[in-house]
């Protein structure tokens, strides 16, 4: 019972923070690049993008029981991390600290075990 219950959760925390990478854009407005402090004005809609796909397709990969979530949610959270340090805006704070969360509990802790969420 707990386990679905955990599997719902993550999935949908997951697919939340997934939509808030398309919000990244919406920092610098409508634009298409943005300015970073390493590659001065780029294009880092793609990236985001990936990240978009890694948390959304992660979400949905948990919510069926497959192990792949965890590479999926690793790679998404490395992504994520490394365009908010490349485009760093104050507002992406809160989004720092759930990725470091996320490959701390994969890597780190090895939470949640798979014979909680069934992979």
């Amino acid at each position: 019972m707990w386990g679905i219950v955990i599997r719902i959760v993550i999935g949908l925390l997951l697919i939340v923070h997934g939509f808030a990478h398309w919000n990244i854009t919406t920092a610098w407005g409508a634009k298409e690049s943005a300015r970073s402090w390493l590659l001065g004005d780029a294009g880092m809609l793609g990236t985001v993008l990936w990240a978009l796909l890694g948390f959304l397709l992660a979400g949905i990969v948990v919510f069926l029981g497959w192990g792949l979530w965890r590479p999926l949610a690793i790679g998404a959270a490395a992504i994520s991390l490394i365009t908010m340090v490349l485009f760093w805006d104050w507002r992406m704070a809160i989004g720092v600290i759930v990725d470091v969360g996320i490959l701390a509990a994969l890597l780190w802790v090895k939470w949640p075990p798979p014979e909680l969420v069934g992979s």
